[in-house]
């Protein structure tokens, strides 16, 4: 099996989409399938909409989205099937990235679509539809729809996905699949050595770890409203925080370190993440809108436990009391505090959770795991469209 791989931006970039794109690419190459790679197809956009677009800016009253224009995505398309007719592929792969390239691919084409969500729970989830000017509305519907409908397959990275793409469009079951995306990490320890560091992890403080460029959305406040609770239970907590420099007061700087963002595709960047990730005790995932979540994946590589809200995909991640915890939203900083007191406190209970979130991510949410599921959905897939 061969597909032509392709994407907006450069498939090989480990910064783009958090490194999902250059990491699915290699895990179907390492599942075995052969890939053309077709990237870095040019975004090309009429002049008048071009000023279409400049003109709801300035009105500022709703949002355009020239990603969602036919006349864009038409193009993207003639040279997506321009290059798949010289036929050296069986079917089109596109990994889910913000430009839908292959929308308006004809349905004589098998393609494959690999996604955190629809376009529809996509802005839905974190803007709101009603940030929409019409004619993207309009659009986005189109997109989905000749999405789902034309193509041969749509794999989901969670069942929140999926279960929105069936209710809002009707799409039958087996047009459809779950492949949980893989921890976007290039170098994962191995199980001897997360055993062996979660044994030694310190007692005291309580180390909580927050990871998220944007503080407010990814529940930046929220992480520092637990720590207080915590310390009013008499449990001494600290918080790291990366990703994003808040502003913190004297009090919160008291108990909360900023990191910053840190690259961790470069050596010396991974090697300071991959510190904080071996020392903290919990990953705080508090986000108030949520497709899915690399982070959560890369923490359970280290045997680091999640505390996450129950939104959008994350209970793919997280299952509540085996592999981490899952909160109600919206968040109670009491609540949460009760919980993770009451594990914490309990180092056989750690233990027995930390452990779990390393045996799930060799089970499920790692890159090799998706690799091999994605072929064997693609190929079924393909079967069923021959016969």
């Amino acid at each position: 099996m061969k597909l032509l791989y392709t994407c907006a931006d450069h498939a090989s970039d480990p910064l783009h989409w958090s490194g999902t794109v250059s990491n699915c690419r290699n895990a179907l190459e390492n599942a075995g399938v052969k890939l053309a790679v077709f990237d870095r197809i040019p975004f090309e956009c009429p002049p008048p909409l071009r000023l279409l677009h400049q003109w709801y800016k300035r009105l500022g009253t709703r949002t355009h989205h020239l990603q969602f224009e036919p006349a864009v995505l038409r193009r993207a398309a003639a040279r997506i099937a321009t290059r798949f007719a010289e036929g050296d592929c069986d079917a089109v792969f596109c990994p889910g990235t913000g430009v839908p390239v292959a929308a308006y691919l004809p349905a004589s084409i098998p393609v494959v679509s690999y996604l955190d969500a629809t376009k529809r729970s996509w802005i839905e989830t974190y803007f709101g539809l009603k940030t929409l000017c019409a004619r993207s509305r309009r659009h986005l519907a189109a997109v989905d729809l000749g999405g789902l409908i034309n193509h041969s397959l749509t794999v989901f990275s969670s069942d929140w996905a999926r279960a929105e793409a069936a209710g809002d469009y009707q799409m039958p079951s087996d047009r459809m699949a779950v492949v949980p995306f893989g921890a976007n990490l290039a170098d994962p320890p191995p199980r001897a050595s997360v055993e062996s560091w979660i044994g030694s992890r310190r007692r005291e403080p309580f180390r909580l770890l927050f990871l998220g460029k944007e503080w407010i959305r990814k529940g930046g406040p929220d992480a520092l409203a637990l720590i207080r609770s915590l310390r009013k239970l008499g449990q001494p907590a600290t918080l790291d925080i990366v990703g994003c420099t808040p502003v913190l007061d004297a009090e919160e700087r008291a108990y909360a370190r900023v990191h910053g963002f840190i690259d961790h595709s470069q050596h010396a960047g991974a090697e300071r993440f991959h510190t904080l990730l071996r020392e903290a005790h919990v990953l705080l995932f508090l986000s108030r809108a949520e497709a899915y979540g690399i982070a959560l994946c890369e923490a359970a590589a280290f045997g680091v436990p999640a505390y996450a809200l129950r939104v959008g995909g994350i209970p793919t991640i997280v299952r509540h009391g085996e592999n981490g915890w899952l909160g109600a939203a919206p968040f109670h900083a009491d609540t949460a505090a009760a919980t993770l007191a009451t594990a914490w406190r309990s180092p056989t209970e750690y233990r027995r959770v930390a452990l779990a979130a390393r045996t799930d991510y060799e089970a499920r949410l790692n890159w090799r795991v998706a690799g091999q599921s994605l072929r064997r959905h693609i190929e079924q897939s393909l079967t069923r469209r021959a016969s």
